[in-house]
């Protein structure tokens, strides 16, 4: 068995409609102990659940409750969530195989990959990182400001083009340019590294706007001494006139900084005179050098003696690749620069040589790619088991990359889902023989995996003959069947390291020659209906990836299981979004459609924004996810949700706890909206369980945070106070309080700062000095005997409250 299968089905069962399912723990988010119990330490002796005075199963003393005492939370139990949440990070390492080295978001904030490093069309090099971002406010215009590492990295594997000597020259000249070229030419690298060459490398900001005058108005977020970029849809570019030349022009000027329009500028020389320059592209050749010396860097491709200077490289470029004729042959028919790049990339992984690289060449050619996809979907190698016809072999190679990572019985369904009209039950039964008679119910079918109706057998080999038969021989070298007693049948479908691509190219072939895009969009939509959760997320991914060939079509199935009461395939509907924001030239669509949804959308609708926001769209857009994370919170529906907390902790989680508790200890005092209030608690709660990494893992990483002035004490202890009162989070919060202290003891400076905090939440909270009397007389007490740092919380409840 090796490794865990994509899309895994989650450990947790259940049902997962709104009302009447299996009751799960809105604790359960990422960093918070199975059923919010606090893990057993050594120093304090802390107890597990029901092991304390304040467990639910014991009486407590008479006691004046803070809203109430509390015995239970039923505000704190969700009614929608059975199903097991997946991890942020593996949802987007699946959607990257699945879409492609050009689209990745990674921790932080936004990086991705290739010629789409910040948008369509561009040549970046490697990897471009966002540092911040700022909107308007109304969601039209926002921008993100590149770190000075990484454009430095984009230069570094940079082929300079014919045409960047006159940018530059204009850029100096003039505080507005508009750069014309074709996209995928590397228009938008070549705007930003000569913003980066007039302004500084840490100094360039990306733009996004919907229309010219988007950027005249008051709060369009320019920065000042900047080098702006700004890439223009078709739209877009055609309401350029010259009063917005004018007026961007002189809004750039004010602020000290230079605007790059970026677009198809064709048939308007004498409009833009004196603002036009046109983009001449280097050579995909130049390119491919650039790109793979950058890659090859400090490493050893040539065998030398101990030593090795890299002069290996250079052969290994110039006499290995450029040379290679099928390699020169794709070259020279002018291939776009982002895909040269992906190439490169892909080629510096393993460096092949002679035959190898020949072989490894026509596996990522796009067109031979193309052509062995188109090879696959034919499915004119019928075997040595004819009785599996054409339509299903098709139907079962386009489920294989749809669902790849998943069990071979699951795969088989969703074919016999797609296969031609008039296959009865699921499609897995053999085809009726020249008579026209059908065979037994077993005849032909793959070991292991059922005919129409029949219930599951054991599998009875590692593939068997049915099997590679269904695969034929193409498609059964690119993947491997992986045994695997976890899934149902046994067995799962991967494709093997190195032949993603193939995947992606069978899709496109698929929707390009085989089936209509409704039908497909149709076939995925049921599988996310009905199918296991990992089918749903798998199916939901390639929803994602069909937005690109048709992206109103897309959003309108996404539309549908958005405003589905299940909440799994609310989940998918989100991970469907977060696919197609992963593409750079669907961003601004997602994003307009994410605007919608949280500001006047149905409530499954704001629950599905809460979704996408939690499963990556915050890495994205961090500051937009806080402000429509706030609108999905009023909605009472969210008390059965943990949407909006797992949004929440995505944003902090992605390196904005400076932005995240601010809001926090806003919504904390927000007692016009209970429903805010609330998810403000149960986030504090969940945020509190975080420890600070060695060699400093005794802190609280919230507190750790306060000490070095990340985020204020007084946020912390605002949020600290509503979570400790709110009746759906006192129980877990005060629990989480006392584990801080048996943590702290021992340590002073930690002692320090958690008295501080405590001196701070119950200062002019007489309800709360009440209640950490209770919990010291009759919890903390009993719990932790030793504990000398209870007696400084002693003296702090015994102070005058005035």
């Amino acid at each position: 068995m090796s490794g865990p299968p994509a899309w895994s089905v989650p450990r947790h069962g259940g049902h997962d409609a709104d009302p009447g399912g299996s009751v799960a723990d809105p604790e359960g988010v990422p960093g918070d102990p199975p059923g919010g119990a606090m893990p057993p330490d050594a120093d304090g002796g802390w107890a597990g659940p029901g092991g304390g005075p304040e467990s639910p199963q014991q009486a407590e003393p008479a006691e004046p409750p803070v809203d109430r005492v509390p015995d239970e939370e039923p505000d704190d139990v969700l009614a929608d969530e059975p199903e097991e949440m997946p991890d942020p990070g593996e949802i987007l390492a699946r959607l990257a195989s699945l879409l492609g080295p050009s689209s990745a978001i990674g921790v932080g904030d936004v990086w991705v990959r290739g010629q789409n490093a910040t948008g369509p069309g561009s040549a970046a090099i490697g990897t471009l990182n966002i540092t911040t971002a700022r909107t308007d406010g109304s969601g039209r215009t926002w921008a993100e400001t590149l770190t000075g590492t990484w454009v430095r990295q984009l230069a570094d594997g940079y082929a300079p083009t014919p045409s960047d000597p006159q940018l530059d020259r204009y850029l100096k000249q003039h505080h507005l340019v508009c750069l014309s070229g074709a996209a995928g030419t590397g228009r938008h690298a070549a705007a930003c590294l000569s913003s980066a060459r007039r302004h500084g490398f840490d100094r360039v900001a990306v733009l996004h706007a919907e229309q010219p005058g988007d950027l005249l108005l008051p709060e369009a977020p320019w920065r000042d001494g900047h080098g702006h970029v700004w890439r223009l849809t078709g739209t877009a570019a055609r309401d350029l006139d010259g009063m917005a030349l004018v007026g961007l022009a002189a809004r750039a000027a004010a602020r000290g900084a230079t605007l790059v329009l970026v677009g198809d500028f064709d048939h308007r020389d004498q409009e833009l005179a004196g603002h036009l320059v046109e983009h001449r592209p280097a050579t995909p050749v130049d390119v491919f050098r650039a790109q793979l010396r950058r890659q090859l860097r400090g490493r050893c491709v040539g065998w030398c003696a101990t030593g090795c200077v890299g002069d290996c490289v250079d052969g290994y470029v110039e006499d290995e690749c450029v040379g290679n004729p099928l390699l020169a042959a794709h070259l020279a028919a002018g291939p776009r620069t982002g895909e040269v790049v992906r190439l490169a990339e892909l080629l510096a992984r393993t460096a092949p040589r002679g035959a190898q690289l020949t072989e490894r060449l026509e596996r990522l050619l796009p067109r031979q790619l193309r052509e062995r996809a188109a090879r696959v979907l034919a499915a004119a190698d019928g075997g040595d088991t004819p009785a599996w016809g054409v339509d299903r072999r098709r139907a079962f190679r386009l489920a294989c990359a749809v669902l790849a990572g998943q069990p071979v019985a699951e795969i088989h369904a969703a074919a016999g889902a797609l296969a031609a009209p008039g296959l009865a039950g699921v499609g897995l039964e053999p085809a009726p023989d020249p008579g026209g008679v059908p065979g037994p119910p077993g005849a032909g079918a793959v070991p292991g995996f059922p005919f129409a109706g029949a219930p599951l057998a054991p599998p009875t080999g590692r593939s068997g003959g049915a099997l590679d038969a269904l695969l034929g021989p193409v498609l059964r070298e690119a993947v491997l069947v992986v045994d695997d007693d976890r899934v149902p049948g046994g067995r799962r479908i991967e494709f093997a390291p190195g032949n993603e691509p193939l995947r992606r190219s069978l899709l496109e072939v698929a929707w390009a020659d085989w089936w209509l895009p409704e039908q497909l969009l149709g076939w995925l939509g049921g599988l996310v209906r009905d199918g296991t959760p990992g089918v749903r997320q798998a199916a939901a991914g390639a929803v994602g990836w069909s937005a690109a060939h048709g992206v109103h079509a897309a959003l309108r199935v996404v539309d549908q299981l958005a405003r589905e009461r299940r909440a799994g395939v609310r989940q998918a509907a989100a991970i469907a979004l977060v696919g197609m924001a992963m593409q750079p030239e669907l961003r601004q669509r997602v994003r307009i459609e994410l605007d919608r949804w949280a500001a006047g959308g149905a409530a499954h609708l704001r629950d599905t924004v809460a979704r996408a926001y939690a499963l990556g769209l915050a890495r994205l857009w961090p500051e937009t996810a806080l402000a429509q994370l706030r609108r999905v919170a009023e909605a009472r529906m969210q008390r059965r949700n943990n949407s909006v907390v797992r949004g929440l902790v995505e944003v902090y989680a992605c390196g904005h706890a400076a932005s995240v508790l601010p809001a926090l200890a806003q919504w904390a005092v927000d007692e016009d909206e209970p429903e805010v209030r609330l998810h403000a608690g149960r986030a504090l709660r969940v945020l509190a369980d975080r420890w600070a990494p060695a060699p400093r893992e005794r802190w609280p990483e919230l507190l750790d945070l306060a000490r070095v002035g990340t985020v204020r004490m007084a946020d912390l202890a605002t949020c600290w106070a509503t979570a400790l009162s709110l009746p759906g989070t006192a129980y877990r919060a005060w629990r989480t309080l006392g584990f801080w202290l048996s943590r702290a003891e021992g340590h002073p400076e930690v002692a320090a700062g958690c008295l501080r905090l405590i001196a701070l939440v119950v200062q002019g909270r007489e309800p709360l000095r009440r209640r950490l009397d209770h919990q010291l007389r009759h919890v903390w007490g009993p719990l932790m005997r030793d504990n000398t740092l209870l007696h400084d919380v002693r003296r702090l409840i015994d102070e005058d409250p005035a």
